[in-house]
């Protein structure tokens, strides 16, 4: 608590020096300093006033205009966008509205990671927590599937089942349902990054239907009908990483998210690994986050320094404070090696789901000739951000700062990283619970030891029988 106290009078005095003395312009052109200030949420749950809606418009546009890593914005006429959007923000008839209408505008982009989270959105954020039935979908040739279940969620309590068909959501055909509120979901970097939109809009809620019941059908596997209302509720946003040994001798870590927090953790799991003889990263779900905590898991994969690419920035140059004098590091993007990496066979698993972060590492991996990737096409979502800001009414804004460029392959920003191999799991299988994606990694990984071994004593047999 005392360093808390501290840190925040630090930061209040550098305010007071940053406006009366120099300009925050100058000190903090980023404003990675001043992000977490201007929050100025009703403390009584009161509506907002229209001078605080008015506020944070203003604030969002002009974040953006200022500070959006492509000064193009990805070819939008973004005074056009606040222009048209503006009377649909201001006369939003609840606040609710208000925040999705404001992230509409920042939609326009076409940016998943510029975002507008509402003020109950953000405060669920800072508690590491999330309005959501639990439950994990996805539109297949097979109808509406059940992917997964959050532990302890309503989806969890009322019993559905991994593989589980949603035949109704609210009385409407599901892919018909899926299709209408895919065509109304926010603009995104990708058409997988939209579905992911509908499927929060359905966990999380529609703020132009204020309710937290949803009624559903289900189809079973036995091919019995059930017919459920469940209540979204909150729950934990829980990251981890494990690892084990599977088949014999071939390591597995599971990564749920990059948090920062877990980056210490990272080399105890290559060091219980260390005498495997291949490995797999298992990386489906994971939706990014520390661009630290990537580099640092690839260090160890590697020998030595390895160029990767680069970042890009709206200036050209990497983002600085204090007059320039202090720089947030190279705009060159390069792996260092540890003392002792892991070079064994290594194949990466993605997603849909696996976003920024995740795309860095196993796009990289993959452009660099280190790893294979195995699953479906990742999301198409690798810009980067240096944290919300804080919005007048307590709301939040990301807003992309950085893009990324590949030392060789496809820019993933809008295209994601594409498998080596490319695999998708059917109704029978989430029913059979087997994952098939991982069953083929560990075959090939198998075959190439077996493939490997073989050669070996080939070639022994060859330098015995020449003596």
């Amino acid at each position: 608590m005392l360093a808390q106290f501290l840190n925040f009078h630090r930061s209040v005095l550098l305010l007071v020096l940053c406006s009366g003395l120099f300009g925050c312009a100058a000190i903090d052109p980023q404003h990675v300093i001043t992000r977490q200030f201007g929050n100025s949420a009703p403390a009584d749950g009161r509506p907002l006033s229209p001078e605080i809606k008015q506020d944070a418009y203003n604030f969002v546009w002009n974040r953006v205009n200022e500070a959006y890593v492509d000064p193009q914005f990805n070819g939008v006429d973004w005074k056009h966008v606040g222009e048209i959007h503006y009377p649909k923000i201001m006369g939003a008839p609840n606040d609710a509205l208000f925040w999705r209408n404001l992230d509409e505008m920042v939609a326009e982009l076409g940016d998943a990671h510029t975002r507008v989270l509402s003020a109950k959105q953000y405060a669920n954020d800072k508690e590491r927590q999330i309005l959501s039935l639990g439950l994990n979908i996805g539109d297949t040739n097979e109808g509406i599937l059940v992917f997964g279940i959050a532990k302890d969620s309503a989806a969890d309590q009322a019993k559905i089942l991994v593989g589980d068909k949603i035949v109704e959501i609210d009385g409407v055909d599901a892919q018909q349902w899926w299709q209408q509120e895919r065509q109304k979901a926010r603009k995104n970097s990708t058409e997988r990054a939209r579905e992911k939109s509908v499927r929060r809009l359905l966990n999380g809620g529609d703020p132009e239907r204020e309710t937290s019941q949803v009624r559903l059908k289900i189809a079973a596997a036995d091919g019995g009908l059930r017919e459920l209302e469940l209540t979204r509720g909150i729950l934990p946003r829980k990251d981890s990483i494990t690892s084990e040994i599977q088949d014999g001798n071939i390591g597995y870590i599971k990564l749920t998210a990059f948090d920062q927090k877990l980056n210490g953790q990272i080399a105890q799991h290559f060091e219980k690994l260390k005498e495997t003889q291949a490995l797999i990263v298992d990386l489906r779900g994971n939706g990014g986050g520390s661009l630290g905590m990537a580099l640092n898991m690839m260090d160890h994969v590697v020998s030595g320094k390895v160029a990767i690419g680069e970042r890009k920035t709206r200036t050209g140059k990497p983002p600085t404070f204090m007059f320039g004098l202090i720089s947030a590091g190279s705009l060159k993007l390069e792996l260092k090696g540890v003392s002792q990496p892991y070079l064994k066979p290594l194949i990466v698993l993605v997603d849909s789901d696996s976003a920024s972060a995740s795309e860095f590492l196993s796009g990289s991996l993959q452009a660099i000739g280190r790893a294979q990737v195995f699953g479906s096409t990742s999301c198409g979502c690798l810009l980067g951000y240096m944290g919300y800001a804080n919005i007048p009414g307590g709301g939040a804004l990301a807003y992309s700062e950085m893009d990324f460029v590949p030392i060789a392959g496809k820019r993933i920003e809008g295209n994601g990283v594409l498998p080596d191999r490319l695999l998708m799991i059917s109704r029978a299988d989430l029913i059979a619970k087997r994952d098939v994606v991982l069953e083929a990694a560990l075959d090939t990984l198998k075959q190439r030891l077996h493939t490997a071994a073989a050669s070996e004593n080939e070639a022994a047999r060859v330098v015995k029988s020449s003596q």
